[in-house]
């Protein structure tokens, strides 16, 4: 199972499609499937770089994975372009969509984030960027203190174009890539419970992890590649 997340804003509570559970999975499907970062691909039998926000699909994919009649996905699909939600461009096998606004719901609220976990000290705690969820524990001494996370002064966490450069090399899928920087980033950038001193070396075993497990059997148990790490 993937780690990886997307923004999800509240506001999709407004709109009157989301009483139709077939628009919502398919709205879903196309968030959840499209790229983060740039990347080469053949389609049409042309080489393109998929933009973020993009994704190659076709509507047979999306029926089979969402249990949407093929149907009512191309009328869907059809509906969310005219409404400016999505772009397509299509050919015989498939189509190469674009989510309109994907900047704006998606790495807009992701950079935000991503300084305001940059500009923590080591002893503040997490701030909840749930607004509907307040955890108020004040006068309850008995409390638990979570530990703090640190990270030595003398490391500089990777960026994921970086991060991207080396799996490339090491051939594995870019989700694998996004999957194992956002266990560090969650965890504080610690290999077990000591600070990381060495990024490539900590990415370099789980991927190395990774390509070992890719062949097992699907009745196995997936791996967990966090431990040990």
């Amino acid at each position: 199972m993937h780690l990886g997340y997307i923004s999800l804003y509240r506001k999709l509570l407004d709109n009157p499609r989301i009483k139709d559970p077939d628009w919502l999975a398919v709205w879903i499907y196309l968030l959840l499937n499209a790229t983060h970062a740039e990347y080469d691909v053949v389609w049409n039998g042309e080489r393109i770089t998929l933009r973020p926000g993009q994704l190659i699909t076709g509507r047979h994919e999306i029926s089979k994975k969402m249990g949407v009649n093929g149907s009512k996905v191309y009328r869907l699909l059809k509906r969310l372009e005219s409404e400016q939600q999505i772009e397509q461009q299509t050919c015989n096998v498939n189509s190469l969509i674009s989510i309109t606004n994907w900047k704006e719901y998606q790495f807009t609220e992701q950079h935000s984030e991503q300084q305001v976990n940059n500009g923590r000290t080591t002893g503040e705690h997490p701030v909840n960027t749930n607004n509907n969820v307040k955890n108020n524990n004040n006068g309850n001494k008995d409390t638990p203190i979570p530990p703090k996370k640190t990270v030595r002064k003398n490391f500089t966490k990777p960026d994921t174009s970086e991060t991207l450069i080396l799996s490339r090399e090491m051939n594995v899928p870019d989700q694998v890539c996004y999957d194992c920087y956002e266990y560090y980033e969650s965890n504080g950038w610690r290999v077990g419970r000591n600070p990381m001193k060495d990024w490539k070396a900590a990415f370099r075993r789980w991927f190395r992890k990774y390509k070992e497990d890719n062949g097992m059997n699907r009745t196995q148990t997936t791996t967990d590649y966090s431990k040990g790490f």
